[in-house]
């Protein structure tokens, strides 16, 4: 019989309350965008921020024999911590691999979460202790502790977090893998990322491509910003802060700045011109990276021609998806899914889904070369 001792966290998490999920929104964007920049630009890494990457990045070798330096990013507000990001924290501390002295590492002890909230660090430290995970203050007073409803002046907020989360971790000379926390990790996906050699990888929709070639622009299909990988090349910082601060700008036009519909066309505006010999983008295969918004078993690419749409699988007679399907999977996603308890529900869902099917989290992962640190 199968262990069922990674359940346990699960069967301890408690209902997230509902009265934080009507906080109002008490800010304007143009307002929201000011306090993210100086007269000289946008704010550069904090201390703790600084502090934190020389504590969580992890050396590697990349495919090509070269060495690289990562850290995992992601955002939370203080709802978060009730429930989903617990879930999220225990995905990620299940992937675990040999580090450089033989010992057991896993990826949540290189996860450092920005805390969008003034009130959250107490509560994120509480969650993400357990883990080892790192905290950093990046409160905003505009937040409120509630859920951030879609399309409301916090949800596109979230843009401007996310976007100088992702610039401090490359300006401090890291890789940043970004991963929204509204989703649950199954294996390893940093061995399949080092063997790819673009700069940039973001996931897409149910579509047929390739991912391993350099390019300069991505399949002309919705990407999902909820995984993203991000080179520490200048270039490629330059690119984020160009990001960052057409954000800011669309907020101060009066119009809404949704980072999602604006990541492929900085990207790709970038490496068109400047060619990808200084900054490549190519977009994850999707039946490895499924989110929620394809439907409930992914996609499906098998006997599917190149550049054509997959299929979009439902579950089988057991409410289960295909096995063959499911061990492609590295994680799931879960955006078009409503709010964080909802997710939530979803993530334990998979998770239990993934070991009943495939078996215990982290069995399919692929080896990774784990480097020792640099001399200071």
């Amino acid at each position: 019989m199968k262990s069922a001792a990674w359940l346990l966290p699960f069967l301890a998490l408690m209902a997230i309350p509902t009265a934080l999920a009507d906080a109002p929104t008490n800010f304007s964007l143009p307002d929201l965008a000011k306090s993210f920049w100086t007269e000289t630009g946008l704010k550069f890494p904090s201390k703790a921020l600084t502090e934190a990457v020389t504590r969580a990045k992890l050396p590697v070798l990349d495919a090509a024999g070269h060495r690289r330096e990562i850290v995992l990013m992601a955002i939370a507000n203080e709802f978060a911590f009730h429930r989903m990001f617990d879930i999220f924290l225990t995905s990620l501390s299940n992937i675990t691999f040999k580090g450089a002295g033989g010992s057991e590492d896993n990826l949540a002890r290189h996860l450092i979460i920005n805390i969008m909230t003034n009130t959250g660090t107490d509560n994120c430290t509480a969650v993400a202790g357990k883990y080892g995970a790192i905290c950093v203050p990046y409160g905003n007073s505009h937040f409120t502790l509630g859920t951030f409803h879609a399309f409301s002046n916090e949800f596109y907020g979230i843009g401007f977090i996310k976007t100088a989360t992702i610039l401090d971790g490359l300006t401090v000379g890291v890789d940043v893998l970004f991963l929204d926390a509204d989703q649950v990790v199954f294996k390893n996906p940093l061995p399949y990322i080092l063997a790819r050699e673009a700069d940039v990888l973001v996931t897409g929709d149910c579509h047929n491509h390739l991912d391993s070639a350099p390019m300069d622009r991505l399949p002309q299909i919705g990407n999902n910003i909820g995984l993203i990988y991000f080179r520490a090349t200048a270039m490629v910082t330059r690119a984020v802060y160009n990001w960052c601060l057409w954000l800011a700008n669309i907020a101060y036009l009066g119009g809404k700045p949704w980072d999602q519909t604006t990541f492929a066309v900085i990207v790709e505006w970038v490496a068109a011109d400047v060619t990808v010999r200084h900054m490549s983008i190519a977009m994850l295969r999707p039946d490895k990276f499924p989110f929620m918004c394809m439907g409930p078993c992914g996609c499906d690419l098998r006997n599917v021609p190149y550049y054509h749409w997959g299929k979009q699988p439902r579950r089988t007679a057991d409410n289960t998806c295909e096995p063959a399907l499911m061990r492609e999977w590295y994680c799931y996603h879960m955006p078009c899914s409503g709010d964080m308890n909802n997710k939530a529900k979803l993530m334990e869902e998979y998770t239990v889904m993934y070991h009943k099917v495939i078996g215990p989290i982290n069995s399919l992962s692929e080896p990774m070369t784990v480097l020792r640190p640099l001399a200071s």
